[in-house]
């Protein structure tokens, strides 16, 4: 058998399963006024000055549909903070607020999501401070249903500098006000 036979015999599978999927793929239709709740579970990293931390961090994010897709967005998110150079332990808060672009809305959702607002750094060897923030995200939601769904996230965010955070992890949403 030739290498682009085998190729051609191993592709069929996937390309049919692809195609089934495809069928099966109904639009969520998301509506203007619909709003989500969120709940994340994150893994978290800061640098601040000379000091940098790795650590875990709970969300929870309200969302309300201004059209199919866009998204008005605000997190509210805390996150603590071991090693690196960070002595001891360090805590942050976070509040943001800003938008949601929803790429399509399938059974798979991939959205954008950019935001500004201000985080506020303490604990250990440093003084808590309070910085203006600017954040850039990514993420796929996968409905479960038209009132729940869950899905990945990763979110990037400068505290206008050279410093910023990086936080990337789970969520679970429910949805409601989609009649």
């Amino acid at each position: 058998m030739s290498p682009a036979g085998g190729l051609a015999s191993r592709a069929a599978p996937l390309l049919a399963a692809a195609l089934a999927a495809a069928s099966g793929a109904r639009p969520a239709a998301a509506d203007e006024g619909e709003s989500a709740l969120s709940v994340d579970l994150a893994f978290d990293s800061f640098t601040l000055d000379d000091h940098d931390g790795q650590g875990g961090g709970l969300g929870v994010e309200y969302e309300r549909g201004l059209s199919d897709a866009f998204w008005l967005r605000a997190l509210a998110a805390g996150a603590v903070y071991r090693g690196g150079n960070a002595e001891g332990t360090t805590y942050a808060g976070r509040a943001t607020v800003g938008l949601t672009y929803v790429i399509d809305v399938l059974k798979y959702v991939p959205y954008l999501q950019a935001g500004i607002g201000g985080v506020a750094v303490g604990g250990g060897a440093l003084d808590t401070e309070l910085h203006p923030v600017a954040e850039l995200g990514i993420g796929l939601d996968i409905l479960a249903r038209r009132g729940l769904s869950y899905g990945m996230f990763a979110r990037v965010g400068s505290y206008l500098g050279d410093n910023g955070f990086l936080t990337a992890g789970l969520r679970m949403s429910w949805r409601w006000g989609f009649f």
